[in-house]
């Protein structure tokens, strides 16, 4: 009577090791809310980085030590989920981010080593939040948000710099109301979302200048008639042109890529208002000193009140030019329809009280006393995406004003009222932004010239590329 009974348990004893291996790395109340993943299980779901765009910068790698990738923590408590059932993931987030950085930063050009005696800086990573999130039903959206927090340490061991990158990403829930699979594809694509904008952050800090002995190097230019060498990861307009001769002229450039609101990013902006910068100093001429850069935490509406408030106007004198340039999200106001540029600590919900009005920039710019000024938009105001956002609930129905500019002032728009403005991702750059810097490359520093060369070519890619209209703008006080 007992040797059947055996024969039973011996087959179960013998596949209890398969079953478990084969068990998912997911574990929910579908399973049972104590049932564990097993060691490993979300390496083989795909949780990995592909990079699919080029870098958001590239670095001066003649300056930079060798770098070593130090700990790589998970500070995230595993995760945040906001859903209709309770369902988790364990995700290998120390192999997935350490091969990450690894990849990201070949591509922007600093240099690694595995060894601490040919380091000449160490990096660590933080996995400070993941969050996932979603609705009932059967096919609904996930999303998700993930934040890395980046330390650097000098040879002795002492943090010299800190920085944070975040990516949002979206993913699809399957049947059966059990979101794994949509978790997934959720938080593999806002990782895949934070780990290109390394290059930019590390590009706006160069925390390199703050190691012992560090030297300092500036992007590669190129003299007029010499060809620009060619730099993997690099679009054309990133080989800035060599200086040309120095004329009076201040600049206000202004980039917000990641906001304190959790707002979408905006794509490439930080990026794009670093190497508008250097353009402003290269081709426009004007003295390094006289380029005031404001980028993602140093552009909040305090610091757009100091800059247009105080800064310009006690350093503007008759005749000098200024050029002030805007990349980041802009957004209407539901009630009047008046346009904001959003700052770092901006909030769509409260743009009165946290936006910054284009009537207020333009009012602030006409008061200077000279009538050689250009404003240059990359944002749009229409509230249906691109580099615009609406306050939460609102509907992208607004009839926005255009914002007359006062008498001396020019004003160069990504997109009319109604477009949104786009990002060109094979180039690493917003769309108007780079046919822009290109055209003042081409044109030799006039910006009516780069205008013109950039306006048909934004229309063209724009349909091509997105399947939009984009018609940049041109506008002087009548």
């Amino acid at each position: 009577m007992n040797r059947p009974l055996a024969l039973t348990l011996v087959p179960l004893l013998a596949v209890a090791p398969f079953l478990s291996s084969c068990m998912p790395a997911e574990r929910g109340s579908a399973m049972g809310s104590s049932m564990m993943a097993p060691a490993g299980g979300a390496k083989g779901g795909g949780f990995s980085y592909n990079p699919v765009k080029p870098p958001s910068a590239r670095l001066p790698s003649e300056s930079l030590p060798r770098l070593l990738i130090g700990r790589i923590t998970d500070e995230s408590n595993g995760g945040e989920y906001h859903g209709t059932m309770d369902h988790r993931l364990e995700l290998p987030w120390a192999d997935a981010v350490r091969d990450a950085l690894t990849v990201e930063l070949a591509r922007v050009g600093w240099p690694t080593t595995r060894s601490s005696d040919l380091a000449g800086a160490t990096l660590k990573a933080v996995v400070t939040k993941f969050t996932a999130s979603w609705g009932p039903g059967i096919m609904v959206k996930v999303n998700s948000e993930v934040r890395i927090t980046l330390i650097l340490l000098d040879p002795a061991g002492n943090k010299v710099w800190d920085g944070e990158i975040v990516g949002q990403g979206v993913g699809v829930a399957g049947g059966g109301g059990i979101p794994g699979k949509g978790i997934r594809q959720a938080v593999t694509a806002a990782f895949n979302d934070a780990i290109p904008r390394l290059g930019a952050e590390l590009e706006r800090e160069r925390p390199w200048d703050r190691l012992p002995g560090a030297k300092t190097a500036s992007a590669p230019s190129v003299a007029s008639g010499e060809s620009a060498p060619v730099i993997p990861g690099w679009s054309d307009i990133d080989q800035v042109p060599a200086p040309r001769a120095r004329r009076k002229g201040h600049a206000v450039v202004i980039g917000i890529e990641r906001y304190r609101a959790k707002l979408p990013p905006a794509d490439f902006a930080a990026g794009d208002a670093a190497l508008v910068a250097k353009y402003a100093t290269a081709v426009l001429g004007y003295p390094e000193e006289n380029v005031a850069l404001l980028s993602n935490d140093t552009a909040t509406k305090t610091d757009l009140d100091k800059h247009f408030d105080k800064w310009l106007p006690n350093r503007v004198e008759n005749d000098d030019e200024v050029f002030v340039y805007f990349s980041g999200h802009g957004s209407p106001n539901p009630s009047t329809g008046d346009a904001y540029v959003v700052p770092y600590d901006g909030d769509p919900t409260f743009l009165s009280e946290t936006g910054y009005p284009l009537t207020r920039l333009y009012a602030a710019l006409a008061k200077l006393p000279t009538k050689k000024v250009t404003v240059v938009l990359d944002s749009c105001f229409s509230g249906a995406g691109g580099r615009s956002v609406l306050a939460k609930g609102a509907r992208p129905l607004v009839n926005v004003k255009t914002a007359q500019a006062e008498a001396g002032i020019t004003v160069i728009a990504a997109a009319s009222a109604e477009q949104i403005s786009n990002s060109y991702a094979e180039k690493g750059h917003g769309l108007f932004t780079y046919f822009f810097l290109k055209g003042l490359k081409e044109k030799g520093g006039s910006l009516r010239g780069a205008f013109d060369y950039s306006k048909p070519e934004v229309q063209r890619v724009a349909r091509k590329e997105s399947n939009a209209d984009q018609v940049p703008q041109w506008r002087e006080a009548q």
